[in-house]
């Protein structure tokens, strides 16, 4: 606008044309959440103070039904049966353990083939997941000495152990670096399998010491698990 279209007022007029004409800006409406939302927010609230939402939200996505420990026990057979491994089993006790990380353990010093399992809530597949990573201590107990050099065929022990449970087919492969022992990655999964390729029978080192023949368990080539697991990759 140039200065010769510029619209000159006087002081009554500006008063009668913007202050009396003058828009009240609306007031922002408060919205009320549902009660459902409201309780949400306090939970995560009090779990992220408290340094647990990751462990809030697992709680509530598994769902755990298994709670009492006579229960837990007996989902926890079922699982050990259910495995071609579950006669390395010979016993398992829920008990309340300390460590609040530690799920369930096993003892190699010396193996006796107990696994204790934290009694807390548990989801069926949790508990299945869980009983197939143990299995896989057992197993690498019964195979090698702990101070054995070719023991688990250089992979970590948890790492040996989770791969048990990718072969056993309750867990998946991991397709990028989850941090920590924690992991079965392709190429550890191969390891898994060659070291059971080359076995011909797999024995207790406790109890009985019963043996069984690769031929008993099934083993081939690659390992128990059905063919195609994939990774998280291709997921």
């Amino acid at each position: 606008m140039s200065e010769s279209d510029q619209i000159e007022f006087t002081d009554e007029e500006y008063k009668d044309f913007f202050e009396t004409n003058r828009v009240e800006p609306l007031a922002p409406r408060s919205r009320r959440l549902p009660r459902w939302a409201r309780l949400l927010g306090l939970f995560v609230a009090a779990a992220m103070v408290s340094g647990g939402a990751f462990s809030l939200f697992e709680g509530v996505l598994t769902n755990p039904e298994i709670r009492d420990a006579a229960a837990i026990e007996a989902a926890a057979w079922d699982r050990a049966n259910e495995s071609p491994f579950g006669f390395l089993v010979s016993d398992i006790r829920v008990v309340p353990i300390e460590n609040g990380t530690v799920a369930a353990f096993v003892t190699n010093n010396p193996p006796d083939g107990i696994i204790q399992i934290d009694f807390r809530p548990w989801s069926a597949d949790r508990l299945d997941e869980l009983m197939d990573h143990e299995i896989g201590h057992l197993i690498d107990f019964a195979l090698w000495e702990p101070r054995d050099p070719e023991r688990t065929n250089g992979l970590g022990t948890e790492a040996w152990a989770e791969c048990s449970a990718v072969d056993a087919g309750t867990r998946r492969i991991d397709g990028f670096d989850p941090g920590g022992e924690y992991h079965c990655f392709d190429a550890e999964l191969e390891l898994y399998e060659a070291a059971l390729g080359e076995v011909s029978e797999i024995c207790q080192r406790w109890g009985s010491g019963e043996c069984r023949t690769k031929e008993e368990l099934g083993i081939g080539p690659d390992g128990l698990g059905p063919e195609g697991i994939p990774s998280l990759d291709d997921q």
